[in-house]
């Protein structure tokens, strides 16, 4: 027998003795009150005497931090506390228009991203590709991949273009 079934077997013998000693020696509980109304009675003393103290606590008013809490429960986050960025990406104008026009040229689509721990993928023309991998049958290679952008550099790195993720439904 394993040392995890004696375990089992120890606390299974002492559960059948306290069984008998509630059962058999302890007896039944007396007549009268049950021992379940009165822990209900007394948890409903306990909840009225907390509702007492709440009450007291704000007879005089909310504190300004409470306050200034609940009014500004419905308003909207201007940041969301759990997006990991360092700030908004935006886009220049030129490299808008010169993206556009060199993806067209180049008949690339960046059409997913994945990340897993701290490798990222993008999934370019339905095939994924980490940064540094060269893309068959061109000689541009994967720079900077973005969750909404993946940088391509083109001819020994000297010229970059910026595919933002398109989408589909």
């Amino acid at each position: 027998m394993s040392k995890r079934e004696k375990i089992i077997l120890v606390f299974m013998a002492l559960t059948v003795v306290y069984g008998f000693y509630a059962l058999f020696i302890e007896g039944p509980p007396k007549r009268g009150r049950s021992p379940i109304a009165a822990t209900s009675e007394s948890k409903l003393e306990t909840f009225n005497k907390f509702i007492s103290n709440v009450a007291a606590m704000t007879k005089g008013g909310l504190s300004e931090i409470d306050s200034y809490i609940i009014e500004h429960i419905p308003a909207k986050w201007t940041k969301d506390p759990l997006l990991n960025t360092k700030g908004p990406f935006e886009f220049d104008k030129e490299s808008e228009v010169l993206a556009a026009t060199s993806t067209e040229k180049l008949n690339l689509t960046y059409s997913g991203f994945l990340q897993m721990g701290s490798k990222s993928l993008a999934i370019i023309n339905g095939m994924e590709y980490e940064s540094g991998e060269i893309l068959p049958q061109t000689d541009y290679k994967v720079g900077k991949i973005l969750p909404n952008r993946v940088v391509i550099l083109m001819r020994g790195g000297k010229q970059r273009i910026s595919i933002p993720i398109e989408e589909t439904q």
